[in-house]
């Protein structure tokens, strides 16, 4: 498969550029955090989340900060895009620029404990006694807009987890809209499950 195929996702159902997805959550109503409920035709969960806040650090470092409810309980966690994304492309005929950079999932605290427990909920991986790890830093590849230009429009962003060995890889995509106060946590694969919620765990 060459890399077109492969940050793609390939051609596959849980490529959500190729998926016909029908998704259960409600749209996200102006400053009202989204009850997280999603599940597609597909088996997938796809979860939306609420843009409490976007800042953009001294650094350059863009910090967002995303919320939802589940079950009546608010959840939420921060998402840090550094500030050097590298340019590239997929090669000759591809019409795709790409970016290169790194992405953090950073805890808020309880809230954040919760988004875990969330995903683990919603996952089915049956992991106990969980609490988000301060921050998991994935390397992140844009597939549609500009990672440092989040306010031009969406942004969709291929995460990859790297750490540790070939059962603790991971695959997922995160998108953002900031035009809608929106942001996606989509999964690539059921198979990254597992390894999704381990990664983000407080070791």
């Amino acid at each position: 498969m060459g890399i077109f195929s492969f940050l793609l996702g390939g051609c596959n159902k849980s490529s959500p550029l190729v998926s016909k997805r029908t998704e259960t959550i409600e749209s996200i109503a102006l400053h009202k955090s989204p009850e997280i409920t999603s599940e597609t035709e597909e088996g997938f969960q796809d979860l939306i989340f609420y843009i409490q806040e976007h800042k953009r650090l001294p650094d350059g470092t863009q910090k967002i900060q995303a919320s939802g409810i589940y079950q009546g309980q608010v959840v939420g966690f921060e998402v840090l895009l550094n500030n050097e994304w590298r340019e590239g492309s997929l090669g000759k005929g591809v019409p795709l620029v790409t970016y290169q950079g790194s992405v953090i999932y950073h805890s808020t605290g309880s809230e954040s404990d919760g988004f875990l427990r969330v995903l683990n909920d919603l996952y089915g991986t049956k992991m106990s006694s969980l609490n988000m790890a301060d921050e998991t830093k994935f390397t992140g590849i844009s597939l549609e807009g500009d990672p440092k230009e989040l306010e031009k429009g969406p942004v969709k962003i291929k995460l990859f987890y790297e750490l540790g060995g070939e059962k603790d890889y991971a695959e997922l995509y995160t998108n953002i809209e900031l035009g809608k106060r929106r942001l996606e946590v989509h999964e690539k694969d059921t198979e990254y499950r597992l390894a999704i919620v381990k990664a983000l765990q407080q070791r």
